[in-house]
C-alpha cells in the first residue's frame, strides 16, 4: 500500500544556536511518512524564539541573541543537504494584526481577461498618452496635465471628461481665453497661489480691486469689461501683426472714429489706456496693499510679475475654481481636433471594455471559494468581499477588502481598523486567520512548495474554532506542496492535532524539553489516555501506583460522592490526617489500598504481595526519595510528578501541623479544618506566632505547585506536564529533611 500523504521535501535539518532564547536547537524533521510535525512547548520553552528565528530566516535576515549579544549561527537543510531558500518558508505567527496577504489578487487574476482588457484599451492608451504630451507642450513638462483637468472638472476619470466636453459642444462653452503658451500655467495655478487667493483677508483685497478695475474698464473707449480685455488687445494686435495686417496697408477703425495704421500705433493706444486705468488713485492703493503680500515666497513673487502684466485676471482669480475650470476648457479647445478624435476611439471601446469588466466582476469563483471556506467553518460576526475586484483582475491592483457587521437581522459596513476594536481576541485572531487561508489558498493555486511554520495557531479560539484550523490544517496536510511544523503550548490541541492529522504518532507528535544548555526535542507522551496504560501496569510499577491515587479518587467521587468511605481513605493519601475515624494517614495499609483499586476498577491485582504490613504514605517517600535522588528522571513523565507532589505536601502539612500545634498547645483548630487543608494550614501557621517564618517562601511554594499537580483527571492534566520536573526535585529536597520517616 502506497504512502497516505507525499510531502514537498523528506527531510528537514535545523540546526540553531544562539537564536533569540534558544542556546541551542538540533533537529531533524523526517516527513517521509507523514508531511507534518507537532510540537508541544510549555510557555517560555523555545516557542516564540523558534518562530522569530524562522520569520528572519525567510525574510533573508539573520536571528539574532539579543541579550548577551552572542553570534548567532543556523542551517536548515533539505534531505539532500541544500540550503531551504528563505521564499520556500513561510512563517504564521500566534497573531498579527497587520498581517495581509500579498498573494490574495492571485486568487482573482485572469490572464485571459487581462490580455483582452490590456489589447482593447493598449491603443486608447497610447492615444491619451501623445495627447497629454502635447498639451504638456503648452502648459509645461512640470504638469500633471491629467491630474489637473480632473481637479479642475471635479472628476475621477479623464476620458469620461472629455467625452462629455465634446457631447456638450465645448467649442460654444465659455473659456478663459488666456493662451498658455505665453502665460506660465504652473505660476498662476500654483497651490501657494490658491491658498493666497482663497485666504479670506485676500479675497475681499482681490475682490474690492477687481470691482475698481471692472468700473474703469465700463468707462474705457477702447477695452471693454468681459469682451475685449487688456490680454484680448494684446493677442488682437500680435495675431494682426503676425499676419501682415498692416503691411498689407489695412487700418483698424475704432469705435469713437479713431484709426490704428500700424502694430505701434495699436501698442501706443493699448499703453495709454492702460496706463489712464493703472495710474488710478484708488487702483493703485488696492495694488499696493495686494502687492506687499506678494514676496512671501518664490511662488508668489512668480504669480505677481503674471498680474503686473496682466491685471485684470485679478478680477478673475476671484472666482477661483471657475476660472480654472474656464482655462482648461480654454486648453481644450485649442486641441478640439486632437480631443475628438480620442473621445471617438475610447466611445468605440467601451462597449467592449464593459463587456471585459462585466467577466470581471463574475470572476470571483476562487476567491469566493476561500471565503466560503473561512465563513464556513469559523464562527464570526462579520462577512467580507472585494470592494474593488475589476481592478483586481484586470489590473493587478491591490485587493481592498470591505466588512459587514452582522447582529441578528442588522448589517453595517465597517472598515477594518474600526472593526478590530470591536472584536473579541478571538474573533480578532480570526481575522487574521482569514488573511493566512488567503495565503495559503494562493500558494496552493501558485504550487508553491513550502515548509510552513505554524505558532500557537488556536490560541484564543473556542473548540469550535480549534476544530475548524484543525480540519483545515488537515487539507493541506494532504496536498503534497507543504512542510508543516506546528507548536502549540496548548497540550489539548495537540493531542487533537495529533490524534486526527497523524494518527498519535509519536514521532511526528514530539516534545520540546528545554534544559540549561540546549532544546531537546523527545518523542510525543501522552497522545491517548494515560490511565489507560497505567491500569495494566500499576501492580508492578509503584511509581505509577502511587500517582494513579489521585486519579482513582476522582473515579470514587464520580461514580459515588465525597462522603464514599474509598474516598475519604484515598483523602487521607493526599493530605496529612492524623485524626477522624478509621486509620490515619501514617496507618493505611498498602492492603488497604489494593482493595480499593480492585473495586475501582474492577481488577483483581496484587500490590501488597509480600508487604501486606507496609503503608502506602512509606511507599510514597520511597517512591518521592528515589526519584529526587536519580540524577536522570524522565522530565515529561507525569508518574514522577505526581509521587514527588504527593510526598512534597503531605511532608510539608506534617510539619505545619507539628510546628502549629506546638505554637499552640493544641491541635483544635487543625481539626476544625475539613476542605482545602494546605491553604488553611498555611494560614494558620503564618497566625501563629512560634512558628518558623522562614519556612514560609517553601510553604507558600508547595501550596501554589502541588494543588494542580496532585488533582487531576483525564481531561486536565497540562498544568502538570508543564511542570518542571527539576523544580519539584528541588523543593522535595528542601523539605525531605524535615521528615523523620524519609531517608536522607
Amino acid at each position: 500500500m502506497g504512502k497516505e500523504w507525499e510531502a514537498f521535501m523528506k527531510k528537514v535539518a535545523i540546526k540553531l544556536e544562539n537564536c533569540y532564547g534558544i542556546k541551542k536547537f538540533k533537529k531533524e524533521f523526517d516527513f517521509s511518512d507523514k508531511a507534518a510535525f507537532i510540537i508541544y512547548a510549555s510557555n517560555g520553552s523555545m516557542k516564540t524564539s523558534f518562530t522569530k528565528t524562522l520569520k528572519d530566516i525567510s525574510k533573508g535576515e539573520s536571528p539574532k541573541e539579543e541579550v548577551f549579544g552572542r553570534e548567532s549561527t543556523y542551517t536548515i537543510e533539505n534531505e539532500n543537504s541544500e540550503p531551504i531558500k528563505p521564499e520556500e518558508i513561510f512563517v504564521i505567527e500566534s497573531y498579527d494584526a497587520d498581517f495581509y496577504s500579498k498573494r490574495m489578487s492571485n486568487l482573482l487574476m485572469n490572464k485571459i481577461l487581462q490580455e483582452k482588457y490590456n489589447l482593447v484599451t493598449q491603443d486608447i492608451l497610447d492615444r491619451k498618452n501623445e495627447f497629454l504630451a502635447s498639451v504638456k507642450a503648452i502648459v509645461g513638462s512640470k504638469v500633471s496635465v491629467e491630474e489637473e483637468c480632473l481637479q479642475a472638472f471635479s472628476s475621477s476619470n479623464f476620458l469620461d471628461t472629455l467625452a462629455k466636453l465634446i457631447d456638450s459642444d465645448i467649442l460654444t462653452t465659455e473659456d478663459s481665453g488666456l493662451d498658455f503658451s505665453k502665460i506660465d500655467y504652473s505660476s498662476l495655478f500654483d497651490s501657494k497661489v490658491e491658498a493666497f487667493v482663497k485666504d479670506d483677508k485676500n479675497y475681499r483685497l482681490l475682490a474690492e480691486y477687481g470691482s475698481q478695475y471692472d468700473t474703469l474698464v465700463e468707462n474705457s473707449t477702447f477695452l471693454k469689461k468681459g469682451t475685449f480685455s487688456q490680454y484680448n488687445a494684446t493677442t488682437v494686435n500680435s495675431t494682426l501683426d503676425d499676419n501682415g495686417f498692416f503691411k498689407a496697408g489695412h487700418e483698424i477703425l475704432l469705435q469713437d472714429g479713431a484709426h490704428i495704421k500700424s502694430s505701434d500705433d495699436f501698442e501706443k493706444m493699448l499703453q495709454e489706456e492702460k496706463k489712464k486705468i493703472l495710474s488710478d488713485p484708488k487702483l493703485l492703493k488696492r495694488f499696493d496693499q495686494i502687492d506687499k503680500k506678494l514676496s512671501a515666497n518664490a511662488s508668489l513673487r512668480n504669480f505677481r510679475i503674471i498680474i503686473e502684466t496682466y491685471p485684470e485676471l485679478i478680477t478673475k482669480l476671484v472666482s477661483y475654481e471657475s476660472f480654472k475650470r474656464k482655462s482648461w476648457i480654454g486648453i481644450l479647445k485649442n486641441q478640439v481636433s486632437e480631443v475628438s478624435t480620442l473621445v471617438e476611439l475610447y466611445k468605440k471601446t467601451q462597449e467592449e471594455i464593459k463587456k471585459i469588466q462585466d467577466e470581471a466582476q463574475k470572476e470571483s469563483a476562487r476567491w469566493r471559494q476561500v471565503v466560503d471556506i473561512f465563513s464556513n467553518r469559523f464562527f464570526v460576526p462579520f462577512i467580507v468581499e472585494i470592494s474593488n475586484q475589476e481592478d483586481v483582475v484586470l489590473k493587478n491592483s491591490v485587493p481592498t477588502l470591505s466588512f459587514r457587521y452582522k447582529e441578528r437581522d442588522e448589517e453595517q459596513e465597517i472598515d477594518r481598523s474600526k472593526l478590530n476594536t470591536i472584536l473579541s481576541g478571538g474573533e480578532r485572531r480570526a481575522l487574521y486567520l482569514l488573511n493566512i487561508i488567503f495565503e495559503m489558498e494562493a500558494l496552493k493555486e501558485d504550487n508553491k512548495k513550502m515548509l510552513i511554520v505554524a505558532d500557537d495557531i488556536a490560541e484564543s479560539f473556542d473548540y469550535k474554532n480549534k476544530y475548524a484550523i484543525i480540519e483545515y490544517l488537515m487539507e493541506h496536510y494532504s496536498c503534497g506542496l507543504f512542510n508543516l511544523i506546528i507548536l502549540t503550548h496548548n497540550f489539548d490541541f495537540y493531542r487533537t492535532v495529533g490524534s486526527r492529522m497523524l494518527n498519535s504518532n509519536r514521532k511526528h507528535c514530539v516534545m520540546a524539553i528545554k534544559n540549561e544548555e540546549e532544546i531537546l526535542v523527545k518523542d510525543g507522551q501522552y497522545l491517548k489516555n494515560v490511565f489507560t496504560s497505567w491500569k495494566e501496569r500499576f501492580e508492578k510499577n509503584d511509581t505509577i501506583l502511587i500517582a494513579s491515587i489521585p486519579f482513582i479518587r476522582n473515579i470514587v467521587e464520580y461514580i459515588d460522592s465525597e462522603d464514599a468511605p474509598d474516598y475519604l481513605l484515598l483523602t487521607k493519601l493526599l493530605h496529612m490526617i492524623n485524626y477522624s475515624d478509621g486509620k490515619t494517614t501514617k496507618e493505611i495499609s498498602l492492603e488497604d489500598l489494593e482493595k480499593v483499586i480492585n473495586d475501582v476498577w474492577k481488577t483483581n491485582k496484587s500490590i501488597s504481595t509480600n508487604r501486606k504490613d507496609k503503608t502506602v504514605y512509606s511507599l510514597i517517600i520511597d517512591v518521592a526519595d528515589k526519584i529526587s535522588s536519580s540524577p536522570e528522571v524522565d522530565e515529561i513523565a507525569l508518574e514522577n510528578k505526581i509521587a514527588l507532589s504527593m510526598g512534597i505536601r503531605l511532608i510539608a502539612e506534617e510539619f505545619m501541623i507539628q510546628q502549629i500545634t506546638d505554637d499552640c498547645g493544641t491541635d483544635d483548630k487543625i481539626k476544625e479544618i475539613d476542605s482545602n487543608q494546605t491553604g488553611k494550614l498555611l494560614s494558620l501557621y503564618k497566625q501563629c506566632a512560634g512558628t518558623n517564618k522562614d519556612m514560609l517562601p517553601i510553604l507558600e511554594e508547595v501550596s501554589l505547585m502541588t494543588a494542580e499537580n496532585i488533582h487531576l483527571n483525564s481531561f486536565m492534566y497540562e498544568p502538570l506536564i508543564d511542570v518542571s520536573v527539576l523544580q519539584l526535585k528541588k523543593l522535595y529536597g528542601v523539605l525531605a529533611p524535615l521528615n523523620s520517616e524519609a531517608e536522607i
